[in-house]
């Protein structure tokens, strides 16, 4: 065969398109811990879950601490960051300083649980 005959490189372009992710409605499910069971909407930029009268996710547990852990939203993701607490957070039963929650993520604070769900 001759070098002319044939030719393995592809002499067009192709166009690589980026489907855009879709504002989804982000949730936590308390399961367990005083104010179980319950549904918190994640709404706004940021959460803080603690038991300072401030807090937007709030428990009542005096292991907690005040501004224990934040849920911040960041474009389509969510990000639970640990707020260098005494006890720590743990995600799927492994202790997190930081890390972008997927559905069904189970997080724990103390003695409290939640399922994470984009809706």
């Amino acid at each position: 065969m001759s070098e002319t005959e044939f030719n393995p490189t592809i002499s067009s372009t192709a166009g690589i398109r980026r489907r855009q992710r879709t504002t989804r409605r982000h949730s936590l499910e308390q399961i367990e811990g005083d104010g179980s069971p319950r549904v918190i909407l994640l709404e706004g930029d940021e959460m803080v879950i603690g038991r300072a009268p401030g807090a937007q996710i709030r428990l009542t547990s005096k292991s907690v601490s005040r501004q224990h852990a934040i849920v911040r939203l960041h474009g389509t993701d969510c990000v639970l960051l640990d707020n260098d607490s005494r006890s720590g957070v743990f995600l799927n039963g492994v202790k997190v300083h930081s890390a972008v929650l997927r559905d069904g993520d189970a997080i724990q604070v103390e003695d409290n649980e939640f399922i994470y769900s984009e809706g």
